[in-house]
């Protein structure tokens, strides 16, 4: 176990304590705001959801849960009038302004990551909790308030799906070989942060499914007089980074 997940095995199980407290502290009427059961339960919910959003440089996830939370206690806070969509409106500007502020500042860091990854050749745990190289055709990602690393390096890739909530995914395609001229990538979850790496030849035709994510293509130029493939699923609240290699 390193040293960061021994860290997060810590934080989280303070976190959860921490809940537990305010839980029956806010039962116990000793706070002067009384909330209850369920506002109190969403409230630790989204709280969760901020910080893992900001350990995970999530601009999305962290702005619209603390204005789902700002929603929750709107009364004592004197923003009424603004419930709910002056808030969600706020927060989709601000989302979106701040990401195209920061999203060079995001790619050159996350970069810097990957380069330090090969050249050292750990497992690329010091960054993420997992990093592994599929060479199956149908390929499965699966993160959940975590981060992983997954290279696809596949002699007839057809179909990949990654399932995402509250975290942050890698997905390498650059060695992947399509054999049918067609393939799927399904993206599905919410609250997460997306990273695909294709080669440029790839045809990418985007028919997803989604709610304030924003898209984003980097990298090289893409000539897209390769196989066609599909970005298809059902996505919300993130951001998803499409880099041609």
């Amino acid at each position: 176990m390193n040293e960061r997940t021994k860290w997060g095995h810590w934080f989280w199980g303070l976190f959860f304590l921490a809940c537990a407290a305010i839980l029956i502290a806010s039962k116990m009427g000793w706070f002067s705001y009384q909330a209850n059961m369920w506002t109190v339960i969403f409230t630790l919910i989204l709280a969760a959801a901020t910080i893992k959003s900001i350990v995970y440089f999530s601009i999305t996830g962290t702005i619209f849960s603390l204005a789902f939370i700002s929603m929750l206690y709107a009364k004592p806070l004197g923003i009424t009038n603004l419930v709910p969509w002056t808030i969600l409106g706020a927060a989709l500007l601000l989302s979106i302004g701040l990401s195209l502020v920061v999203h060079p500042f995001k790619r050159k860091f996350h970069h810097h990551q990957h380069v330090f990854i090969n050249e050292t050749g750990h497992d690329g745990q010091h960054f993420s909790q997992s990093t592994t190289t599929d060479y199956e055709s149908y390929v499965n990602v699966n993160v959940r308030m975590g981060s992983t690393i997954r290279y696809v390096q596949s002699t007839n890739f057809q179909h990949a799906i990654i399932n995402v909530t509250m975290g942050d995914a890698k997905v390498y395609f650059d060695q992947a070989i399509i054999t049918n001229d067609r393939a799927n990538i399904e993206l599905n979850g919410s609250m997460g942060d997306i990273d695909l790496y294709v080669p440029k030849a790839w045809n990418l035709q985007v028919q997803l499914d989604s709610f304030m994510v924003e898209t984003t293509e980097t990298g090289l130029k893409p000539t897209k007089d390769g196989p066609l493939v599909s970005i298809i699923g059902d996505f919300k609240m993130g951001d998803i980074t499409v880099h041609y290699v």
